[in-house]
C-alpha cells in the first residue's frame, strides 16, 4: 500500500470508483462477515428499530438513546452529547425540511436536495464535543433511511482511505463535503446497482437479517462486515496492545 504524502493543505485523496467496485464486487461475502460476527446486539439494535418507528417527540427521545446505545456519550471521557433539550430543540427547529425529503432515495437524490441537507446538516446539534459528521449521519439515518446512511470512525474511514486503524478524520475535508461525497460517490452507486438491488431485496424480506432495516444502512453493514472481518484476520488491522511496563 503505497502512502500518501500531502502537500500543506492537500486534501487526501480517496478512490471511489475503487471503493464501490470493491463493495459490489465483494457485497455477497462481505454481508456474510457482518452477519458472522454478530458484534451489534442488545440495546444497539433495540434501539436502532425504535428510532426507525417511532413518531414525533418519542422519535427524537429514541433517536437520542440510539446514540447512546451506539457510542456518542461516554460518561468516562471521550465524546459527549449536548444536553436532551438542545438535541430536540434542534430536530425540531429542521424538522419542516428533513420532512420534505422523506419520499425521497438516495438513488434518485438532486443537488438542490444535497443542499437542502447541508441546511440540515448544519442546524443538527447533537454533539458537545466531537465533530459533527458520525453523530449527523447517525441521527439522519433514522430520519432519512432512504437516503442516509450512518458514518463512523472506526468502520467508515477506514474504508475509504483504505488504511489500517486509519479512524481519524480524513485530511482537509470539512464535514459536509466528505459527507455528501460519501453518500454521492460511493453509497448512491451502490444502492442504484441493479444486482446488488436484487440481493438487497432478498435480505430485506429476510428476519436473520435484522440490521438490514434499508438499502443505504445495507451498505454500511457491508463495510462493517468487510473492516470487520479484517479486524480479525489482519495484525495491520488489530488493535495493538499496549506495552505492559512489567514486560
Amino acid at each position: 500500500m503505497i502512502k500518501q504524502r500531502l502537500k500543506k493543505g492537500e486534501q487526501r485523496k480517496i478512490n471511489w470508483d475503487n471503493l464501490v467496485k470493491d463493495l459490489l464486487e465483494n457485497c455477497e461475502h462481505y454481508h456474510s462477515q457482518f452477519y458472522t460476527n454478530k458484534k451489534f446486539s442488545g440495546p444497539s439494535h433495540h434501539f436502532h428499530l425504535r428510532a426507525l418507528t417511532a413518531i414525533d417527540k418519542e422519535k427524537a427521545e429514541m433517536t437520542y438513546a440510539m446514540l447512546v446505545s451506539w457510542g456518542m456519550h461516554r460518561m468516562g471521557g471521550g465524546a459527549q452529547m449536548n444536553d436532551y433539550k438542545i438535541f430536540e430543540e434542534s430536530i425540531f427547529s429542521t424538522l419542516q425540511e428533513i420532512e420534505s425529503l422523506k419520499e425521497k432515495k438516495l438513488s434518485e437524490i438532486s443537488k438542490e436536495d444535497m443542499q437542502q441537507l447541508e441546511q440540515i446538516f448544519d442546524n443538527l446539534n447533537p454533539m458537545r464535543s466531537s465533530k459533527k459528521i458520525v453523530a449527523v449521519s447517525k441521527v439522519l439515518a433514522h430520519y432519512l433511511p432512504d437516503i442516509i446512511a450512518p458514518i463512523d470512525n472506526e468502520y467508515t474511514f477506514q474504508f475509504i482511505c483504505e488504511k489500517p486503524r486509519q479512524t481519524n478524520f480524513p485530511l482537509n475535508w470539512t464535514e459536509f463535503e466528505l459527507f455528501k461525497e460519501i453518500h454521492i460517490k460511493l453509497f448512491k452507486p451502490v444502492v442504484s446497482d441493479g444486482k446488488f438491488i436484487s440481493s438487497a431485496k432478498n435480505w430485506l424480506n429476510d428476519s436473520q437479517f435484522h440490521w438490514d432495516t434499508s438499502l443505504p444502512k445495507i451498505v454500511d453493514n457491508l463495510i462493517v462486515g468487510k473492516i470487520g472481518h479484517l479486524k480479525r484476520t489482519d495484525d495491520n488491522y488489530k488493535r495493538k496492545k499496549p506495552i505492559s511496563i512489567l514486560e
